[in-house]
């Protein structure tokens, strides 16, 4: 009797179970995942060049125009500028059209990024829209610092700035010898436009940091970042050598940075650890809400940064404005994404009527039309700068960065950067080259 109550093989709780999660295997191979008609690449590629296009009519009135008197301390746009020379064009027209095009494609690197960052092409979209809206302190910081101001070379670098993260995220993520080659590629790139323009990247690339050592592996995610910087800073050594970076933070050019510094630090003795516990405690191994965390992070470092470099206010802002707007702009984003994503998950009074779904995708359109008529409307918005809208770095004068770049051409000093960049450069080849044989022998490649 007792040997007919013994379950059969088959009808013990394993079997069962595997046998159920078989036919939800069957179940799903029968399901059909409909995208829906925006989410196609077509349709992307035409959200994406429409923002440019808004981008680009804002600003038409500075087409044709001289640029600002400026200070370069990088090559890249002065090297570029000369090259529109050769065509007949003024210097100053020249350099007016370098800083043109870089204003102009910035929306697009900053949608790559946050797309890639949130992982959510509303998110990205909405960002993009709010970073070029007319208004302070958004594009028309931008444009005041750029096309009608002599800040032309770190409003340049922030175009390169999202591309330099995005590889840099990347690499910290994934490891991969490419990532890092392309972070270090593009975060030097990003000094050589702009040596103020890095240490906005530094700020950026430490809070990305900090948000993935959250999530785990914090050693190995912290030597990935610290070797990004140390290739980023030999391959600029050619023309950063030690010496002359050390002469810019110490001396009369580095007074805006010891400024915010002096300020900042005294700050920071009471706000890094109350937002560090706060981060530790709400984000720890919490993917999920990464994208929150950065957006957060971003807005109130650089609103603690414009605080004390100077100030928030229109009147006299501080240099650390425009990132301000930039991260204002995601966090933005983030959020009305989240609230219409809440909202559509709640009974609506409408839901008999329209479904949920169709309440959510109405609400974001109706923020994308919101956000294009008011650009359209208000564009005529940035062509109305009065007198000093610079805030606290008017006192450089043109040419003194290169002026002083002189003193340090030449001799031991600047062979010492040439050598240092070479050795990145080396260095960066060989770790590529090992990286490709291992590819070809994983894959099989003689």
């Amino acid at each position: 009797m007792e040997k007919d109550m013994v379950p059969k093989e088959s009808e013990t709780i394993a079997a069962k179970r595997a046998a159920r999660l078989a036919e939800k295997i069957r179940e799903g191979k029968n399901f059909v995942i409909q995208r829906t008609w925006w989410s196609n690449s077509a349709f992307e590629i035409l959200v994406i060049l429409s923002i440019l296009s808004l981008n680009l009519y804002q600003i038409t009135p500075f087409f044709g125009t001289s640029a600002k008197d400026s200070f370069y301390s990088g090559p890249v746009i002065p090297l570029l500028a000369k090259l529109i020379e050769l065509f007949g064009i003024s210097l100053s027209v020249s350099l007016q059209t370098v800083n043109i095009f870089f204003y102009s494609f910035f929306p697009l690197t900053f949608y790559l990024f946050t797309r890639k960052i949130s992982g959510r092409k509303a998110v990205a979209v909405l960002a993009s829209l709010f970073v070029i809206l007319p208004f302070y302190p958004f594009s028309y910081v931008r444009v005041a610092g750029s096309l009608a101001g002599v800040d032309s070379p770190h409003i340049a670098s922030l175009s390169i700035t999202p591309i330099a993260l995005l590889l840099f995220f990347s690499f910290l993520t994934l490891g991969k010898v490419n990532s890092l080659i392309g972070a270090a590629i593009a975060s030097a790139f990003v000094a050589l436009v702009s040596p103020f323009g890095f240490m906005i990247f530094l700020i950026f690339a430490f809070i990305l940091t900090f948000s993935e050592m959250l999530l785990g592996s914090g050693r190995l995610k912290l030597v990935r970042a610290v070797s990004v910087f140390i290739f980023a800073a030999g391959l600029t050594s050619f023309w950063y050598n030690p010496v002359f970076f050390l002469w810019i933070l110490t001396g009369p050019l580095g007074i805006d940075i010891r400024y915010t510094m002096g300020k900042l630090i005294p700050v920071s003795f009471f706000t890094l650890p109350v937002l560090g516990a706060f981060g530790y405690l709400l984000f720890d191994r919490k993917s999920d809400l990464q994208t929150v965390f950065l957006a957060s992070f971003f807005t109130i470092s650089f609103a603690l940064i414009s605080l004390a470099g100077g100030g928030i206010f229109p009147s006299h802002p501080s240099r650390y404005v425009a990132e301000l707007g930039i991260s204002l702009s995601f966090l933005l984003s983030v959020s009305l994404v989240k609230l219409v994503d809440y909202l559509s998950l709640r009974e609506n009074k409408l839901g008999k009527i329209i479904s949920q779904s169709t309440f959510s995708k109405m609400g974001l359109m109706g923020l994308f039309i919101t956000l294009v008529l008011t650009i359209l409307v208000y564009k005529d918005r940035l062509n109305m700068f009065e007198g000093s809208v610079l805030g606290i770095w008017e006192g450089i004068d043109k040419g003194s960065i290169w002026q002083a770049k002189e003193r340090y051409s030449g001799g031991l000093a600047s062979g010492l950067g040439y050598f240092i960049s070479l050795i990145s450069v080396l260095i960066l080849g060989i770790v590529a080259k090992r990286s490709l044989g291992n590819i070809s022998k994983k894959s099989g490649v003689s």
